[in-house]
């Protein structure tokens, strides 16, 4: 079976979402045991509520496994938001994160791949409602207030120039357990901070409107690239 992967604060309300996708179809729902994340399962699709850390991704996709609720065969699209060290990046962009890269957990000069066909796919059914898709080598934090992120200039010393922008490690940890179980994998973020437009600087009712719209946007999406 197929996995959409939200990522991002666990409070965030997905299941008004996954209402959305499958319309009149109810979607049956479980908790998993270590993260305590929702899996919702509709149409031979199982959409996680958010995740958010490397660590939080990492339990879920294994629990996700071990329960077969993933197999061999099974496509993953990853769907959240990241943070801009760029202005070429803007607030509200759509980005592909790949390559993607980490500084940590040993992985240091790793470069890691979406799959081709998947990302098309996404590409695609983005375009078809006007979104465009930047793809972009991409870095992982390994929390919002990494130490080696700084919030005032918008800069990482463990990247420097070479990545644009860069999420808490959702991204990267997903495409590498993906590379492990060989399975396709693919992940699109939106842009929520960049240097110039600071999520501190957004109101938090302008900030939620965005998100919801992002996430409908992302998950619908991922859906439609992962329809037969």
């Amino acid at each position: 079976m197929d996995a959409i992967i939200n990522l991002g604060k666990p409070a965030k309300d997905i299941e008004r979402i996954v209402g959305r996708l499958v319309q009149a179809t109810a979607p049956s729902r479980r908790m998993l045991k270590i993260t305590g994340a929702s899996v919702f399962y509709a149409r031979e699709l199982n959409i996680v509520s958010p995740l958010y850390g490397a660590g939080m991704v990492l339990d879920s996709l294994q629990e996700l496994w071990e329960d077969r609720a993933i197999e061999d065969g099974s496509r993953l699209i990853l769907v959240g938001s990241m943070g801009s060290l760029s202005r070429e990046i803007s607030f509200g962009k759509v980005i592909a994160p790949n390559p993607c890269v980490c500084a940590y957990y040993g992985f240091a000069g790793t470069e890691l791949h979406q799959d081709p066909d998947l990302l098309s796919r996404v590409r695609f059914a983005l375009r078809e409602v006007g979104q465009e898709l930047t793809e972009y080598r991409h870095g992982s934090s390994f929390a919002v207030y990494d130490p080696h992120t700084d919030h005032s200039t918008y800069t990482s010393s463990l990247y420097g120039s070479s990545v644009l922008g860069v999420d808490c490690g959702e991204a990267f940890i997903g495409l590498e357990f993906a590379r492990r179980k060989g399975l396709a994998a693919a992940v699109a973020l939106y842009c929520s901070d960049d240097p110039d437009k600071h999520i501190s600087d957004i109101g938090y009712g302008k900030f939620i409107e965005m998100e919801s719209r992002f996430d409908l946007l992302l998950n619908t999406a991922a859906a439609q690239a992962l329809a037969d």
